[in-house]
């Protein structure tokens, strides 16, 4: 994850709000969520403190959907009186399935709000609500104009609990103590010890499978294809709690890493072994390079030039013949030599 994207507090009070909303919602087969109130911190805090999940004649759910505050001012008025700074910042979405990401018809809502002009933000926060089998988890991602404009999808980010008083800025903020770091004995377990030796002979069938323990206890194989796309290299982490926990994927570019997603790693069992995430994740490269060639574009016109090479050698490496790739990477590296 970038440490450009932002990251997302919440209040008590909104969590508690938006776990009611699960608990009443009916599966209706609509889109089902409601907008968030909140405000930025400083350039990398999102602060939310309140939410609702607007009535029908709002229109929420299409795409032609505009923030209209004379439909919604009750509930804007109720988060001013909580915090003056408040306004709109995000929307929120129940999902009846394990699945995080955006559906194609929130993207176009939450596109539609990014975009109104008479709100002109920045990015939202996008909060999506996963009560499956009895099980309830919220993840957040940031949703800026960049990548409406480029058909990207939102960036996964952190969500953070807040305590305390409502801050003004991030250094304000009270959050629970940090947890500490993964402990290294996870692997003292003769169980995953034995799973992880195995996992490294069927990686290594296939791919240069090179292990490392990491200072915080994860278990990390660097993973480059023995047949074609040679140049590539990805990673896959696994770390306390593996295998019934699963493992995630990255991709290390300019020193930053840039996560990976599959279908597979959604919806891990531990039933599956890493060697079919990383074949999975070999064809899920090719969807992905669209958003490998802008994010390389930009990196090189703000002078992080590694991060761009690294990025488009991703790309060339999936797909030689994949437009401008080529040429941008030509330009990252000649400053390099």
């Amino acid at each position: 994850m970038s440490t450009d994207t932002p990251i997302v507090l919440i209040t008590p009070d909104a969590k508690a709000a938006l776990e009611t909303e699960v608990k009443r919602g009916g599966s209706t087969g609509e889109l089902t969520g409601g907008l968030l109130f909140g405000y930025p911190l400083d350039e990398r805090h999102r602060l939310v403190i309140s939410s609702v999940r607007p009535s029908g004649e709002v229109g929420f759910g299409q795409q032609n959907f505009a923030l209209n505050q004379t439909r919604t001012s009750r509930q804007l008025k109720h988060a001013r009186s909580l915090a003056p700074e408040a306004t709109y910042c995000g929307v929120w979405y129940i999902h009846r399935t394990p699945i995080q990401e955006l559906t194609d018809e929130e993207w176009m809502q939450a596109q539609s709000l990014l975009e109104d002009p008479d709100f002109r933000f920045k990015d939202l926060v996008c909060l999506v609500l996963c009560f499956y089998s009895g099980e309830l988890n919220i993840y957040a991602s940031s949703f800026d104009r960049y990548q409406s404009a480029r058909g990207q999808p939102p960036t996964p980010t952190q969500l953070q609990l807040m305590t305390g008083p409502l801050p003004t800025q991030a250094a304000d903020v009270t959050l629970p103590s940090a947890p500490p770091p993964t402990p290294t004995n996870w692997l003292d377990s003769p169980g995953v010890a034995a799973r992880l030796r195995m996992e490294h002979e069927r990686l290594a069938q296939t791919y240069r499978a090179e292990p490392a323990m990491m200072p915080d206890g994860q278990m990390v194989f660097r993973l480059t294809p023995k047949d074609k796309h040679q140049k590539l290299a990805f990673y896959l982490a696994c770390g306390s709690g593996f295998p019934k926990k699963a493992p995630w994927a990255f991709l290390l570019a300019g020193g930053k890493r840039h996560p990976l997603s599959s279908p597979g790693l959604v919806n891990w069992s531990e039933k599956q072994w890493l060697v079919e995430m990383a074949d999975e994740l070999m064809k899920w490269l090719n969807w992905s390079l669209d958003q490998f060639v802008p994010a390389a574009e930009e990196a090189l016109n703000r002078g992080d030039y590694q991060e761009a090479a690294d990025l488009l050698t991703v790309v060339l490496a999936t797909d030689p013949r994949t437009p401008r790739a080529a040429r941008l990477l030509a330009r990252a590296q000649a400053p390099l030599r």
